[in-house]
């Protein structure tokens, strides 16, 4: 049986993850899942916890070289984009460094890295179809360059690797509101939503992505892969989907071309699923944002 740690078990990704883990026999058969992160929230006592900073190497090393996992998935990220820019040092040692270690360790003890990545490292420029895997990315804000450097780094690393770049990661979640889940509520309580025409993106159903990461594991996949969702919409559209599903007033949205924020965002964003397609094939079905809708729809919040 193989062991893999989740680092970043806490998480948005992580939570659905373990719970897909749980959910799965054939999976907990194959592998012994180790849930790892700076604390201890609601992981399920079934999986074993440990504390883990990769902030800090030596440690982190020790850990690591303890564990010896045959499979590290990293989900555990800075991911607030504007915030990165506020906190570059921060957003360097949590988004480039600590994986660049992890990949460091990984080639030491023949771990395979699982990584996160994000359909930021492209700039959207004169884009209207999807990015596939070999187009060269172009990161605009801090954050997108740090996790593009994470991504060079472990492809330089020598080490057997499987990237997983998303998108606009969606699902219930009772810690934190994600963009979905945010309009969800606005519309709930009749909010006017001011939200942009020019940005597209292809949104990802967390659910389904946490299917999708253990089946490209199952599959022994490596190199780059685009987990994105089955759709690739401008913000607005997304917002119009959400009314249109839960049955909200779609006059409550208010569509504007500009959106001001602190860190630039490509305008075009969305990924090519293809790759990805042809190795799932009829396994599992990639969610379009609908479909993601009325899965949540149907189920309690998280």
């Amino acid at each position: 049986m193989e062991k893999i740690l989740l680092l970043g078990a806490n998480g948005f990704l992580g939570s659905y993850l373990i719970d897909t883990y749980l959910k799965n026999t054939p999976l907990q058969e194959a592998y012994s899942l180790i849930g790892a992160d700076l604390e201890n929230f609601n992981i399920p006592n079934t999986i074993p916890f440990q504390f883990m900073d990769m902030t800090d190497k030596n440690l982190l090393n020790e850990q690591l070289r303890s564990i010896s996992p045959e499979i590290i998935i990293l989900t555990a990220a800075m991911t607030d984009v504007d915030g990165c820019e506020n906190e570059k040092e921060k957003a360097r040692l949590i988004n480039f460094e600590g994986p660049q270690e992890i990949a460091n360790i990984s080639k030491r003890i023949g771990s395979k890295l699982v990584f996160l990545s994000t359909d930021f490292v492209f700039d959207g420029i004169d884009r209207q179809t999807g990015y596939n895997e070999t187009d060269i990315p172009n990161p605009l804000s801090y954050y997108a360059q740090t996790k593009f450097h994470a991504e060079l780094a472990i492809m330089y690393s020598e080490i057997d690797f499987l990237i997983c770049r998303t998108a606009v990661l969606y699902g219930w979640n009772s810690n934190k509101l994600n963009f979905i889940t945010w309009i969800l509520n606005e519309l709930k309580q009749e909010n006017e939503i001011k939200i942009t025409t020019t940005q597209y993106n292809s949104p990802t159903y967390v659910k389904n992505l946490a299917d999708i990461i253990f089946t490209l594991i199952r599959h022994d996949t490596h190199g780059i892969f685009h987990t994105a969702g089955d759709s690739i919409l401008s913000r607005y559209e997304m917002v119009l989907k959400c009314a249109d599903v839960f049955d909200y007033n779609p006059n409550l949205v208010i569509p504007i071309k500009d959106f001001k924020q602190k860190a630039r965002r490509p305008e075009f964003a969305g990924l090519d699923i293809s790759k990805l397609r042809a190795e799932l094939s009829d396994e599992i079905t990639i969610s379009s944002l609908e479909d993601g809708l009325i899965d949540m729809k149907q189920q309690k919040v998280k």
